[in-house]
């Protein structure tokens, strides 16, 4: 029997390729560089759980927001076995090396745009999106915590956050703000980290249990 993406099946299938993606980049049985790598092992493993059906498709860097933001307009990836039922998914990676940190308050603020604009393209159906996922990784330790953080404080992606149905988020200062006013979905959104090792409440002391913590997938409906 064909495996369909459908509204039954969405949530199922979604969580599935996660969880397989979670597992094999803990058993360093997949690598995991760069934010590309996170979606394109994604589009595959859920065509594998789909067991490649000929109506599976899928398109990275759709041009989406267009109306929204005049840069960084093109959504991660788009799935579907059925063009009449979308579904539109964010990825995020922030990532540390020996050489050099993230960019973090930029990026926790594109964390919490991304949800805000994965929303905008379901409550209004564009191209025929009804769900949305944002899905993230990271090593760092900032991003789960909120420690003493000064600088556009209102992007909150630490673990425990809850953000109330339509919150708006004001708009950020300087080059690591987003520019504009968000709006949150019409529903609750929880930050929850999974696979961490968390030192008190006031600090940045944050490791993962294995090579990354993992953000529990944050789904988006109308």
């Amino acid at each position: 029997m064909t495996i369909t993406i459908g509204p039954e099946t969405a949530d199922h299938l979604i969580l599935k390729a996660f969880e397989n993606i979670r597992k094999r980049v803990e058993a360093d049985n997949a690598p995991l560089s760069s934010e590309d790598t996170f979606r394109f092992l994604f589009a595959w493993e859920l065509g594998r759980i789909l067991e490649f059906a000929s109506d599976y498709r899928f398109d990275f860097e759709w041009n989406a927001y267009s109306e929204l933001d005049s840069e960084d307009t093109f959504l991660d990836l788009l799935v579907y076995t059925d063009p009449n039922f979308k579904i539109a998914l964010e990825f995020k990676l922030p990532k540390s090396s020996k050489e050099h940190k993230s960019a973090q308050t930029q990026l926790r603020a594109r964390i919490i745009r991304d949800v805000c604009r994965l929303s905008h393209l379901v409550r209004k159906g564009i191209n025929s999106i009804h769900l949305g996922y944002f899905l993230c990784a990271t090593n760092e330790g900032p991003y789960i915590v909120e420690g003493r953080k000064t600088v556009n404080p209102q992007y909150k992606t630490y673990h425990g956050t809850v953000y109330r149905p339509s919150t708006i988020i004001p708009k950020g200062e300087g080059s690591n703000g987003i520019h504009r006013e968000l709006l949150m979905p019409n529903h609750e959104v929880r930050f929850e980290w999974e696979g961490i090792n968390q030192v008190g409440f006031l600090t940045d002391r944050v490791t993962p249990t294995g090579r990354f913590a993992w953000l529990k997938p944050i789904k988006v409906w109308a």
